[in-house]
């Protein structure tokens, strides 16, 4: 009994239960904490890469440039609008701005993650730190799709707004009778829908998937259907049409498929083997979690309705990598939303482990800790790469711009050093290379104006100085 506590019985019992919110509450925010801190130091680490270096921000005067040069890429390359305006607004902006926004939308993710698993406690601690070990360690291409400028726009944060969507639809769904301005919700849920819907092709179609069954369950359970549900969805559904309607997207796809092997019936038993390949190096993990906690529950008594949550976003992640046998073959990054659909279903799974089941509960507390503590010296170490990385770029930058004020535009530059390589790091992807016609030496022409690139590996050009 804790020693503030003088009475005896019920009352204390309540005293000593609200310590333990507060603890639980005070815990909770010092991991919403450092999850931001984590990320940021990361996102500060990111240079700038790819495609982000040939961003001409002289093209953009006024925010209207924004939306006419966007509407020139809807007519020829991509459909993905609101995800490409997020990302123009960040190149306009100084890198800074970007890190720290970027790192609010990654612990949006996590909460977002965490606001669609049921079963929770008020203010888990466990639940929130194996949410984040699970988007650190099995995301598709965290590199890509959390740290990359260009990537974490058209990935993270078109999960954050589609998951933002599927979280108040699911809310208003269990909140049923009780929404009373019937209009204002169905309204803002409409122009929500189309943000959601207009992100990611195969990532929004799963996101209708899920509104579409969570309504189903509701309407089987209830026979109910409001305004604001249909309203909802299709906001979704014009959000997503106007994306796959864009005429950028033939150009984009003919393109894509000249650099496919097979044509005709051939050609989609090669996209269907590459995406089992895909879905099994990406998602079999969580597979396996679901199916062992599945078999147990039904084993203990629980039934399948009971799990109808978990199911739809399996369905929903399968649906997401599946449908890409429809298009050329996509970079491994078009999975993550697949991902994160199959990290909620598996989580979700993980948290109906019962107290009463020790076992479990030991197995599972204990896992999660000894990986905090894994993910740790994880963590510090590939951090420690992200600085050595960071600080060549610096200096290969800075060499480039004095030599280029000095009139010398034919330069020997430094690819970075392999032994400095980490999961973390776009950056060895996008390096320059020792072949003239490497795509990133063509960047790097055009970026700082140089003539000719011959890259060599670091320590002979450091001899050479």
């Amino acid at each position: 009994m804790p020693v503030f506590c003088r009475q005896k019985g019920a009352e204390c019992r309540v005293k000593k239960i609200y310590w333990d919110d507060r603890v639980r509450k005070a815990f909770f925010f010092i991991c919403l904490a450092v999850s931001f801190a984590a990320i940021w130091a990361y996102n500060f680490m990111t240079p700038l890469m790819s495609d982000d270096l040939l961003f001409q921000a002289s093209d953009y005067r006024s925010l209207l440039d924004i939306f006419r040069q966007e509407y020139k890429q809807y007519m020829t390359w991509t459909g993905r609008s609101v995800l490409q305006i997020i990302l123009k607004i960040f190149s306009l902006t100084p890198k800074w701005v970007f890190d720290l926004c970027n790192s609010f939308c990654f612990v949006a993710l996590t909460l977002l993650i965490y606001c669609n698993v049921k079963d929770r406690k008020k203010y888990d601690v466990f639940l929130l730190v194996l949410i984040n070990l699970c988007v650190w360690n099995f995301s598709v291409d965290f590199d890509q799709t959390v740290l990359w400028l260009g990537g974490a726009c058209n990935y993270l944060w078109g999960v954050v707004i589609l998951l933002g969507f599927l979280t108040l639809f699911r809310y208003c769904l269990d909140s049923g009778e009780r929404i009373k301005k019937t209009v204002p919700v169905s309204v803002m849920l409409f122009f929500f829908g189309i943000l959601a819907g207009w992100g990611n092709e195969n990532t929004s179609g799963g996101g209708i998937l899920i509104a579409l069954l969570f309504s189903f369950l509701y309407f089987r359970k209830e026979k109910k259907v409001y305004p604001w549900t249909a309203a909802g969805i299709a906001g979704m559904a014009a959000g997503f049409l106007a994306m796959v309607a864009a005429p950028g997207n033939k150009a984009r796809g003919a393109l894509m498929k000249a650099d496919e092997a097979y044509s005709g019936f051939m050609v989609y038993v090669s996209r269907g083997l590459k995406i089992n390949k895909a879905v099994n190096a990406y998602m079999m993990i969580y597979i396996v979690l679901i199916c062992l906690i599945c078999a147990y529950l039904l084993y203990k008594g629980r039934k399948l309705e009971e799990l109808a949550d978990t199911f739809i976003f399996c369905l929903a992640g399968l649906a997401t990598s599946y449908v890409l046998i429809l298009t050329p073959e996509p970079m491994p990054r078009a999975y993550f939303g697949a991902n994160i659909f199959f990290a909620i279903a598996c989580i979700q799974m993980i948290q109906r482990i019962r107290e009463e089941d020790t076992l479990l509960i030991a197995l599972k507390t204990g896992g999660i800790v000894a990986a905090t503590v894994w993910m740790f010296f994880s963590y510090t170490e590939n951090g420690a790469n992200l600085a050595r990385i960071l600080r060549e770029v610096k200096e290969r930058e800075a060499y480039i711009l004095e030599q280029t004020s000095q009139g010398n535009y034919d330069l020997t530059l430094p690819m970075l050093r392999p032994e400095f390589q980490t999961k973390y790091s776009f950056m060895y992807d996008n390096d320059i290379s020792m072949e003239d016609d490497f795509w990133m030496n063509e960047v790097f022409r055009m970026k700082y104006g140089l003539n000719s690139i011959k890259a060599v590996p670091r320590e002979e050009w450091e001899e050479g100085q």
